[in-house]
């Protein structure tokens, strides 16, 4: 039964319907396993629609929805409800419900749905939760290795941005293997959304592995890292391609240098030979003038 401490859950159009209430003590209220029956649940950005369960066969007087001492929406039969009214929210007294739209992290929390029917003073209460959840983004893994080759550590880190609610960074390593980890999780002030990252620092004794993370059911892009720089193929093409040339110019070289030489020796012979020959015949033309 209500109690005169929560008078002011009530609209103050409804005031005087809450005294009869109380004076009468004609108030109906779901319990816990209507607590578990009336669980809605949105994600931030989207709508949900809240049921409550009235009667189609009788006449609504009114219909109402509060939240601890806030009213929310609502609508009365006789009179105009001048309550101010949350503007992301509609009523729909055929159907019993009420749309929300436009969710974010605040509007999760307990909820009552108040309702009477036309020539019955019994009031129905219903007690109503709403979970509000928000999308973490993909998960982004970067890494920064040490130069050497191959390298003796990476520092790895994983960033998701706009959750709810708070989540933390799951490491998934291709083997066995213990990661030295710093989680840190910040929240918009205004939002209410998480921002969640962790850093890892990986010792690359085991060699060359496979590494991703995972926030919720969420996962990184597969990311190799302890990878030998260089491997046992030519590391620098280009570098062997130079060398060749340059052994081909020093060949082209030496072979010029001994085709030169040799011709040079070539014409020495020659010149002696003439010189020879030259000589022979000056000799002969002393012997016949004497």
């Amino acid at each position: 039964m209500a109690s005169p401490s929560n008078l002011q859950c009530f609209p103050s159009s409804l005031f005087w319907l809450a005294q009869l209430y109380i004076m009468t003590g004609a108030i109906s209220v779901t319990g816990s396993a209507a607590l578990i029956q009336n669980q809605f649940r949105g994600v931030v950005g989207g709508n949900v629609t809240f049921y409550c369960p009235i009667d189609e066969n009788s006449t609504l007087e009114l219909m109402y929805i509060q939240r601890g001492n806030t009213f929310v929406n609502g609508y009365y039969k006789i009179k105009k409800i001048t309550d101010p009214v949350w503007s992301n929210t509609r009523i729909d007294t055929k159907k019993g419900t009420m749309h929300m739209s436009s969710l974010n992290v605040s509007h999760q929390g307990a909820y009552q749905c108040h309702i009477m029917y036309s020539g019955n003073a019994l009031g129905h209460v219903t007690d109503m939760h709403l979970s509000v959840t928000g999308n973490y983004n993909k998960p982004a893994l970067t890494k920064d290795c040490c130069d050497q080759s191959p390298p003796l550590s990476c520092l790895l880190t994983c960033v998701a941005h706009g959750g709810y609610p708070q989540a933390e960074v799951k490491w998934n390593i291709s083997q066995t293997h213990t990661l030295k980890v710093m989680n840190n999780i910040t929240r918009d002030n205004v939002t209410e959304l998480v921002n969640t990252s962790s850093t890892a620092r990986l010792n690359c004794s085991n060699g060359e592995m496979f590494i991703s993370c995972s926030v919720g059911n969420l996962r990184s892009e597969l990311l190799s890292v302890c990878k030998p720089k260089y491997t046992s193929d030519p590391p620098w093409p280009h570098v062997i391609t130079i060398a060749v040339l340059a052994v081909g110019v020093m060949v082209v070289m030496v072979v010029t240098l001994l085709w030169c030489k040799s011709k040079k020796s070539k014409k020495g012979e020659n010149e002696d030979i003439n010189e020879a020959e030259e000589g022979i015949r000056l000799n002969g033309n002393k012997k016949e003038e004497t």
